[in-house]
C-alpha cells in the first residue's frame, strides 16, 4: 500500500493553500497521450473526459506547462506508431475554473511513486491547492520562484529554510518535489508538475500547439490529409519529432521536453 492515501474522514489540513499572491500570467496546459488516442481526439474535435477511478467522476487531466507524463508500457519497445507520445498544448483562456489543482500527479502519488517523500499521516486531499488558475501562478512563485525554474523542476534552494518542522504539508511537499530533480536517484518529473483536472470536455480549438511524430502526418506512401486538415481547421500549429520503430516511447521524452520548452520560451511563458 502506498504511503500517500486519500482521506476517509475529517477535514483536509490544506496548508499549501496559504500562499503569497503572485502576478497573474497566462500559461499553457499540457495533455500527453498516445498517438492512437490523439487520433480519436482530433476526429472528435475535443479532449473528452474519462472516468477517473481516484475521484470517481469524469475528468480530463493536464499538467501546467510541463510534459511530465508516464504512458503505460513506455519503457517497452514498440513497432506501432499508435503507442508513441502526442502532446497537446491548451490555452486556459476559455476553460474556466478547474475541478482540482494539485502540486504533483495524483495518480502517481497514490500508486506509491512519491512514497520516499510522503508521510502516512498526511493525506492526498491535504495537498490540494485552490481550484483556480491563479493558484498555479501562486504556487510557482512560492515554491520555484519563476516559470523557468518550475519547468526544470528546480525548487528554491532555501525553500524550506523558514518552514517549521511541524508544518508537515510544506515540508513533505518539498521532499516529494525534489524527487523530480535530476539529482534524485529515480527522477520523476511528475513529482513537482502541477496537475489540473477539468470536469468538462476541452475543445480542439482551445489547443494552440501540438508535438507529434513526423510520420503521423507524412509518409513516403502518402500524407495523412484527414489529420492535417482537421488540425489546420482547428487552428492548431505543430512541431514534429522523428519517430523510429522498435524504440520505447520513453526514448523520446528528452526531445519532447526540449520542444515544449522552446515553444514556451517563444510564447514568453518561460
Amino acid at each position: 500500500m502506498a504511503v500517500l492515501t486519500r482521506r476517509t474522514s475529517g477535514d483536509p489540513n490544506q496548508r499549501l493553500r496559504d500562499r503569497t499572491h503572485a502576478a497573474s500570467a497566462e500559461f499553457y496546459l499540457v495533455h500527453v497521450t498516445a498517438v492512437g488516442a490523439a487520433r480519436e481526439i482530433i476526429r472528435a474535435g475535443q479532449i473528452e473526459t474519462r472516468r477517473c477511478t481516484v475521484f470517481d467522476r469524469h475528468l480530463v487531466y493536464f499538467f501546467a506547462m510541463r510534459p511530465a507524463y508516464k504512458l503505460r508500457g513506455a519503457e517497452d519497445k514498440k513497432s506501432i506508431l499508435d503507442y508513441f507520445p502526442f502532446v497537446f498544448l491548451v490555452s486556459t483562456q476559455n476553460l474556466g475554473a478547474p475541478f482540482h489543482v494539485y502540486p504533483f500527479d495524483t495518480g502517481g502519488a497514490l500508486a506509491g511513486a512519491f512514497d520516499e517523500g510522503a508521510s502516512p499521516s498526511y493525506y492526498l486531499e491535504d495537498y490540494a491547492l485552490e481550484e483556480t488558475l491563479q493558484a498555479v501562478n501562486d504556487h510557482i512563485s512560492w515554491a520555484f520562484g519563476s516559470p523557468a525554474d518550475y519547468y526544470d523542476g528546480k525548487l528554491k534552494p532555501d525553500f524550506t529554510k523558514s518552514i517549521p518542522d511541524w508544518d508537515i504539508g510544506p515540508q513533505t511537499f518539498a521532499k516529494i518535489s525534489r524527487l523530480a530533480s535530476a539529482g534524485s536517484n529515480r527522477p520523476d518529473r511528475r513529482a513537482s508538475a502541477i496537475e489540473l483536472a477539468f470536469d468538462q470536455h476541452v475543445r480542439l480549438s482551445d489547443v494552440k500547439f501540438a508535438i507529434l511524430p513526423y510520420q503521423f502526418l507524412e509518409d513516403p506512401n502518402g500524407k495523412n490529409t484527414e489529420m492535417i486538415e482537421k488540425l489546420t481547421v482547428a487552428g492548431v500549429t505543430w512541431e514534429t519529432y522523428q519517430w523510429r520503430p522498435n524504440r520505447a516511447p520513453a526514448d523520446f521524452h528528452v526531445e519532447i521536453n526540449r520542444l515544449v520548452r522552446e515553444h514556451l520560451a517563444t510564447c514568453h511563458q518561460l
